[in-house]
């Protein structure tokens, strides 16, 4: 009751938190196979509305309750920097508040990080789709770096042609 902290005790959950990437990554493709499947299987469709229906859902859609998890980094990060700005500044929860904050910003950094690696592979995924090779599988070490429409021009026979550039 005299000093109320919670700096400490989100020090010892922030690292597992870093799991929150992982769903995070692969949100939209759940998000896509929800809707895939409610389309092609009718019992499918009536197993997710009756759901849906129960009181506890409280209306919401099942992708409503997906969001939440999406959302919940950058909520208790907009959570502890309101904290650590008015919390005073002998408290003695301002040392763990701070550190905490700078480990759910982290956390979050991870998440985006995340989520910018499974842009990067989809991306390829595309790319090798384009070129017919999508029996092969991606190399994650390659990266598409700019692709395009070029020129080439050709000094001996003096013409030009279109080309598509992969880099």
């Amino acid at each position: 009751n005299c000093n109320p902290r919670i700096g400490d005790v989100i020090q010892k959950l922030a690292p597992f938190l870093k799991m929150y990437g992982e769903y995070v990554k692969n949100f939209d493709k759940a998000v896509e196979l929800i809707t895939a499947w409610s389309e092609k299987s009718p019992p499918f469709q009536e197993l997710i509305a009756d759901i849906q229906k129960r009181k506890v859902c409280a209306n919401l859609t099942l992708q409503h309750h997906m969001l939440e998890p999406v959302q919940r980094i950058p909520r208790y990060e907009l959570l502890l920097k309101d904290y650590v700005r008015k919390l005073p500044p002998q408290s003695p929860d301002r040392g763990d508040a701070e550190k905490a904050l700078e480990m759910i910003f982290m956390v979050a950094k991870h998440s985006n990080a995340a989520i910018a690696e499974m842009e990067r592979l989809q991306n390829l995924w595309v790319v090798y789709q384009r070129l017919g090779l999508e029996d092969d599988i991606v190399d994650p070490s390659n990266e598409l770096i700019k692709e395009g429409p070029i020129q080439k021009i050709s000094t001996r026979n003096n013409s030009t042609s279109e080309k598509y550039l992969f880099l």
